[in-house]
């Protein structure tokens, strides 16, 4: 399988490219603003030179976990929001079908307001945000013109090792390591994903051959507090500097799901049992670190 990673710098896209190398794909990954070695240097927004170059690489799958996921950001800047989350997917993917090849799209649990979580693939969508706006656009116009080449992948608060150090689990430990006081949401709840295990779930779905919306999350619903006191117990920090606070005296500049997460049964009915809960996760997380696997260490103060 020969197969392109749009975003192979970010969190998921470092594991595809991991994975897939692992059994045996022949992978490219590309970045558009973090360099890292063996990484194509591609700019989805450049829609001609990126649609160009993809046709070139004749691929079998192009994975898209790329986009502005700066959820706060994307409130301020609708615009960009709909052009890194929607049109520059959707010109690939659309190239991607010209030359026969499948196209995976990876969303996120903020398709859904949060009011009765967690949701299935069955439950009706309402972005609370201009982010969950822009992905749920994504899915179906992708869907609508792909059909059968479309897998769209949703999933929810990932963490695990990568090469930037920025998901939620890093941040905690970072804030422990200094010193400093952790406030999270008490009210926010949804599905803590394992990273490894989001990109490995993806890759088997696109193996076995299929396609449609798949929901990829842990097997667990937690609040932000918990999931944070589970992030430092594995790590073995003391919990008293976790605290929390309502959402709304965060000041977050977007609305968040309140009562999120996602329901995996499709997931479930065809590789059960791999997407690992958060206790497990953590050792594997820790275990990596330790293994000097080339992912960042937050237990490592940098210099700069």
């Amino acid at each position: 399988m020969k197969a392109i990673v749009i975003g192979g710098s970010g969190q998921i896209g470092g594991w595809l490219l991991r994975h897939l190398a692992d059994r045996g794909s022949d992978a490219v990954g590309t970045f558009a603003t973090v360099a890292y070695p063996g990484l194509y240097p591609l700019k989805a927004s450049d829609r001609e030179a990126a649609a160009s170059w993809l046709r070139q690489q004749a691929p079998d799958v192009v994975f898209y976990p790329a986009g502005f996921t700066w959820v706060d950001g994307c409130e301020h800047d609708p615009a960009t929001a709909r052009a890194s989350n929607l049109e520059e997917p959707l010109n690939l993917a659309r190239v991607t079908a010209d030359i026969g090849g499948r196209f995976v799209y990876f969303s996120t649990d903020y398709v859904f307001r949060g009011v009765n979580g967690p949701d299935s693939e069955e439950s009706p969508p309402d972005p609370p945000n201009v982010y969950g706006t822009a992905k749920l656009d994504a899915e179906r116009a992708i869907a609508g013109e792909l059909g059968d080449r479309a897998l769209i992948v949703r999933t929810s608060w990932v963490y695990g090792p990568e090469r930037q150090g920025k998901n939620f689990a890093y941040q905690v430990i970072r804030r422990l390591i200094a010193g400093e006081p952790v406030m999270v949401p008490s009210d926010q709840r949804s599905s803590p994903s394992y990273g490894p295990d989001v990109a490995l779930a993806a890759i088997r779905l696109v193996e076995d051959g299929h396609s449609g919306l798949f929901h990829v999350a842990g097997p667990e619903v937690l609040s932000r507090p918990d999931f944070a006191r589970a992030i430092a117990k594995g790590f073995g920090f003391d919990l008293e500097p976790i605290g929390s606070k309502p959402t709304a005296e965060l000041g977050q500049g977007a609305p968040r799901p309140l009562q999120g997460g996602l329901l995996t049964p499709r997931l479930d009915a065809v590789l059960p049992g791999l997407m690992r809960p958060v206790s497990t996760s953590i050792d594997d997380f820790l275990r990596r670190l330790n293994h000097d696997d080339g992912w960042n260490d937050p237990r490592v103060i940098s210099s700069a």
